[in-house]
């Protein structure tokens, strides 16, 4: 009886306040949150340690003693939130994490090993860590040295050209966030042209001094697009079109499908091709993507479908008039339903509209509703 009384005792005094209100024994248990410069929410500090963190961190540790490479590499952090859980301050305890003091040898350790070939699977992990980061002092700010110098040295280029638009901003935001950020301009110049543009728009708008002016973009950075971008490119392809009028054969580039919505128009000037607009190919997040661009007698047209079966497909119609790219009417098909006796209804619908127009998509004329289209469009029967 006196045991279990003391036990009981012990468990109270550890666990209830003078309130009788129980209590966890880790300091960071409340969190808050706070916005970086890209107006995403981050947790202000490391979540609370777990018995399944407190294990995987000790198998951490073990592996890099005993240099067990494979494991190592399979207990190192996947993303920013268990990278600062590992190796970050933990701002609300103000106390370093478990192995913040470590950080150094064990992030040097990652990137020896990330070098070798047999490794190279572990490189989503780089991605992974950088996605929704944000600069930080000692281990954060030496990850990000060498994610970068990774990517140079071994000019695995790749690993943000083959990201979707939004991850890549959130991942090159990470790789040149700083107090004071600076673009590297060789970097930028082996990127893809869709996204050395996002890098461009982070130094225009993205980053800020103290949170108050915004750093210049570095105008050493291209600002313009050349052919040889894109000739042998992953993500594209070209078509030879004549795109004004003068029987030369011009270039149109367009991001492949699910690559984005970018097209690029060149002109043919002697030898060379003259960067002339970047526009869009009308591919949609979750709708049509890019199908092909045909020429056509006056101009060309961009072919969209939506791939996912069914038919809806959309014929962009553009002509070269007074030194600017129209498009003209779009030709909407789509399926009426899925019975037996379905049809399909063709809609041909008005557009006059500058491809140069900033907001092009804003003032787009889609598909009618399908109560309008009995009266605005034509039926073709299903072959």
């Amino acid at each position: 009886m006196i045991a279990c009384l003391l036990i009981t005792l012990s468990c109270k005094e550890d666990n209830v306040n003078e309130n009788g209100v129980i209590e966890s024994s880790w300091n960071g248990s409340e969190t808050k949150n706070q916005k970086n410069s890209k107006n995403q929410t981050i947790s202000d500090q490391p979540s609370p340690p777990s018995s399944v963190q407190t294990i995987e961190i000790e198998q951490l540790k073990e592996a890099y003693k005993d240099k067990n490479d494979q494991l190592f590499l399979k207990q190192f952090p996947a993303d920013f939130q268990q990278f600062m859980d590992y190796f970050g301050w933990n701002n609300k305890s103000n106390q370093p994490n478990e192995l913040y003091e470590e950080s150094y040898a064990y992030i040097d350790y990652f990137f020896h090993l990330l070098s070798q070939e047999k490794f190279r699977e572990f490189e989503s992990k780089l991605i992974g860590i950088a996605d929704n980061g944000v600069w930080q002092e000692d281990g954060v700010n030496f990850f990000q040295d060498l994610t970068l110098k990774y990517i140079k040295v071994g000019e695995r280029y790749e690993l943000i050209d083959d990201l979707r638009s939004n991850k890549a901003k959130s991942v090159l935001f990470f790789l040149f966030d700083g107090p004071h950020p600076k673009v590297d301009s060789d970097f930028a110049s082996h990127l893809s042209p869709a996204k050395k543009e996002i890098l461009e728009t982070l130094f225009e708008s993205g980053f800020y001094d103290d949170n108050e002016n915004p750093d210049p973009i570095d105008q050493e950075v291209p600002m313009a697009y050349d052919i040889s971008d894109f000739e042998n490119a992953e993500h594209y392809f070209i078509r030879d079109i004549d795109i004004n009028k003068d029987e030369i054969l011009d270039k149109i580039v367009s991001a492949d499908p699910y690559q984005g919505d970018e097209l690029f128009l060149f002109i043919k000037k002697g030898d060379e091709y003259l960067f002339a607009l970047k526009t869009i190919n009308f591919s949609e997040d979750g709708g049509n993507q890019i199908m092909d661009v045909q020429p056509e007698e006056d101009g060309f047209v961009i072919k969209t479908v939506f791939p996912d079966g069914g038919i809806l497909e959309a014929d962009h119609h553009i002509i070269f008039k007074d030194q600017d790219w129209i498009l003209t009417h779009t030709v909407y098909r789509t399926q009426s339903s899925k019975q037996q006796d379905a049809f399909i209804y063709v809609c041909d619908v008005k557009q006059g509209l500058s491809l140069k127009d900033r907001h092009l998509v804003e003032q787009l004329q889609w598909m009618p509703k399908e109560a309008q289209r009995e009266m605005l469009c034509t039926k073709e029967k299903i072959n």
